[in-house]
């Protein structure tokens, strides 16, 4: 119904029925007795003091468990120890645990008393960087029973969000009771409306009877709207306190939470142990990372906090058929212009980068020894580092993932003509390094010495979107602090052309309008040139340096086909488990997205293909659906990240780009295929998800939100 909030219980009839306030479904719902009288729920005027309250807090997490007993508090103090570890972190816990709120104790502060200002209550403070706020500090005497109804239970928990005087805090952890009540519906409303929430840690035990209901809490993460961060498997094994063997202590019959993860597309973050002697530091409020320096258990939280990361660009830079640079490929798409050419030479229409050889901004010698795209990676990775002011930065920990497609065919061409020859002596001695897929990235990695790792996915048209999605999943883990990623291609000549016409898969014809996604008189790609490569970072360095956030990476899928090297599978499997994939690793709910960058690239087959899975991950949501091929063609390898910063400009600047040369179309059934360049829907969330799909039955889904 069109008046069920969101956010509402399950089972609510909608405020304007007959039912509502009455109907069991209101049971414990804050606006229950508003919806009784026929008013409707009215505007919270605790909302902006909470939104207050929270502006101040970077980063704030839930910790969840669907059942009582799992280590859920455990788990949040000794995160929140481990954070603390670094003192340039300012950290919080908020203990709404009612019915059992044991964190005042497990701190070691469970006489304390929680004082109250003008500011508002004043957190405990446990280390010059970690505070507290427990309903046990409320409490007369902590062996009384809570005994509350839910009303009361919503009241203290709105009390809490409103009042606490948290001041700047990196991380608040928050320890949630056990299950899916009102309060948890409360508590989510009310964070939700105050901001950007990061996302729910949800615990868990080995065994089935703990993992049934940890299936129930992601069924309530997704339904709410909170993202999953990840799943942590608490007590996996017992470490023995004298010889420190370890034994599995609950033996899984279903294949514990590192099988769920893996049948839910959830990360799962941790398997940590049980050592008797963390229970002795909690029981008697001690520090166990100060007792236990040296523990497989200490390591294990400490490995855990260095996963609590979101990822955002921060810069982007680009090489099209529009010209060098993003202002250009933007500037492009938002005028609805071709960038497309016939090329007499060459005999087709392709996509070449016009203007300025860029090949000339170096010497002659420099020429000889780099290729094409590695100019191309080390251009555009200038660009992006440029946007955000990082050249200068200790780049130890930053990781390069610039793949693509194919080799220089050309020079490969020129140098087997000469040993053919018998002229081995004039091959290059930079023959070798040029025709590597993986030198784009090490020139960019040598030139700003960047030593997190140089990688170069190499998965053909699919290879941007990897490249980015791998990057993020490395530092949203902990893996890598930030990263330069994207994709290159040069592979205009004469030997491409040829392979993929005699595939027959490129357009023919003299007109830059014969690439046509999604037309019905498509008849193959539009091969074109250039390079894409964005600069990934933790958010809260990007904070912390001032630099300006151009959208949030929420997730990543990916899938294969297993069906043909070309051709994709009619069913569509591919695609929707990928895009499936990436809406379950950002844990988003399908209707929140606003719009698909499709792959397409104007064959009948492959268009065919994807708008069916759009329509059967997007059912019955009109979804607008673009893609810029028509524009700029096809760029092989670098269409996803060129395409990824083509969605992030359309997000930024509320104008979703068109499908040019969409004339007629068959695919368009429950899809908003769109025409022309528009506005985003009014009430859409600005959160797109791109898609690209290769040779060799790879596929990708990489999930973009404006900050």
């Amino acid at each position: 119904m069109s008046d069920v909030p969101e956010d509402a219980n399950a089972g609510c009839p909608g405020t304007g029925s007959a039912g509502a306030g009455k109907a069991s479904g209101c049971a414990g719902c804050p606006n229950q007795g508003a919806c009784a009288t026929g008013q409707g729920p009215p505007p919270d005027a605790d909302v902006p003091k909470i939104q207050d309250r929270f502006s101040r807090i970077k980063h704030k997490i839930l910790i969840l468990s669907g059942k009582g007993g799992v280590g859920k508090s455990t788990l949040t103090s000794n995160l929140a120890r481990a954070l603390a570890s670094d003192p340039s972190k300012q950290v919080a816990i908020l203990d709404v645990d009612i019915c059992g709120p044991s964190q005042p104790r497990m701190m070691g502060v469970e006489d304390e008393e929680v004082h109250n200002s003008a500011d508002g209550w004043t957190p405990v403070g446990i280390q010059p960087n970690l505070t507290l706020m427990s309903i046990a500090f409320l409490l007369g005497d902590k062996n009384d029973a809570v005994i509350w109804r839910g009303a009361r239970k919503n009241g203290m928990i709105k009390q809490f969000l409103k009042d606490v005087d948290w001041g700047e805090v990196d991380y608040l952890l928050i320890d949630t009771p056990p299950g899916t009540s009102d309060e948890h519906i409360s508590l989510v409303q009310f964070l939700l409306q105050a901001g950007p929430l990061d996302g729910a840690l949800i615990v868990s035990t080995p065994q089935e009877v703990s993992l049934l209901d940890v299936r129930k809490e992601v069924s309530f993460c997704i339904k709410t709207k909170v993202p999953i961060l990840g799943v942590v498997e608490n007590m996996a094994r017992f470490v023995c306190p004298n010889c420190a063997h370890t034994t599995l202590l609950f033996p899984t019959s279903t294949g514990g939470a590192e099988k769920m993860c893996e049948d839910s597309n959830l990360e799962l973050l941790a398997q940590l142990p049980l050592e008797p002697a963390l229970a002795e530091a909690l029981d008697n409020g001690e520090d166990f990372f100060e007792t236990n320096p040296d523990s497989t258990l200490a390591k294990s939280f400490m490995d855990l906090a260095e996963k609590m990361h979101r990822v955002v660009v921060t810069g982007m830079g680009a090489i099209s058929p529009f010209g060098v640079t993003v202002n250009a490929l933007k500037n492009g798409l938002n005028e609805g212009r071709s960038g497309l050419k016939y090329d007499e030479a060459l005999k087709f229409v392709v996509g070449s980068v016009p203007g300025e050889r860029v090949e000339d901004r170096w010497a002659a010698g420099q020429q000889r020894e780099m290729s094409r795209a590695s100019m191309f990676a080390l251009v555009a990775s200038d660009e992006a580092l440029s946007q955000a002011n990082a050249q200068n930065l200790d780049h130890d920990e930053t990781a390069v993932n610039i793949g693509t497609c194919m080799s220089d065919l050309e020079h490969i061409g020129e140098t087997a003509q000469k040993v053919a020859e018998g002229q081995t002596r004039r091959v290059s001695p930079y023959f070798v390094p040029r025709i590597l897929n993986n030198l784009p990235a090490g020139y960019v990695a040598m030139k700003y010495k960047m030593r997190g790792g140089v990688e170069a996915t190499s998965t053909a048209c699919a290879t941007g979107l990897h490249c980015i999605g791998n990057a993020f999943q490395s530092i949203r883990y902990g893996n890598s602090r930030r990263a330069l990623a994207g994709a290159v291609e040069c592979a205009l000549n004469p030997i491409a052309l040829a392979g993929f016409d005699r595939m027959r898969a490129l357009a023919r014809g003299d007109q830059p309008s014969i690439s046509r996604p999604f037309d019905k008189r498509r008849a193959g790609f539009v091969m074109s040139e250039g390079v894409g490569v964005v600069f990934l970072e933790r958010l809260e360095d990007a904070e912390a340096r001032g630099a300006q956030i151009l959208a949030e990476v929420l997730g990543y899928g990916i899938s294969s086909d297993c069906y043909h090297i070309s051709t994709p599978d009619p069913s569509a499997i591919g695609a929707v488990l990928s895009m499936r994939r990436a809406l379950g690793n950002a844990s988003l709910d399908p209707v929140q997205i606003g719009y698909v960058n499709a792959h397409a690239t104007s064959t009948p087959n492959g268009d065919s293909v994807e708008t069916e899975a759009v329509r059967k991950v997007f059912p019955n949501q009109n979804i607008a659906v673009s893609s810029i091929k028509g524009h700029i063609g096809h760029l092989l390898g670098a269409a996803g990240s060129v395409e990824a910063i083509a969605t992030i400009c359309a997000m930024n600047d509320n104008v979703l780009p068109g499908n040019r040369n969409l004339e007629e179309s068959e695919e368009d059934e429950g899809l908003n295929l769109l025409r022309n360049n528009s506005k985003w829907v009014d009430g859409h969330p600005k959160i797109s998800i791109c898609n690209s799909f290769g040779f060799g039955a790879t596929n990708a889904s990489l999930i973009l939100k404006q900050f």
